[in-house]
């Protein structure tokens, strides 16, 4: 995969986490649980939160693809 800030070739690799890992619009203090409007970012939730993401050693950004397997391999 390109970067798409310089266009220099992406590292594939995985997000891992010891608990699931999600993205929101707001900061949560309290209970850090993916709510409806959250996106989920890993897989195997209860055994090993794990998603794909792809690193660009160049501009030090991390992409992560939360599609789904069929959806990623159009990458």
């Amino acid at each position: 995969m390109k970067c798409p800030i310089c266009g220099k070739e992406m590292e594939k690799g995985y997000i891992q986490s010891g608990r699931t890992a999600f993205f929101t619009t707001k900061k949560k203090h309290v209970f850090f649980v993916a709510g409806s409007k959250d996106v989920v970012l890993t897989e195997d939730n209860f055994t090993c939160p794990t998603g794909d993401a792809y690193n660009c050693k160049e501009c030090k950004k991390i992409i992560i693809d939360y599609s789904s397997p069929e959806e990623s391999s159009n990458l």
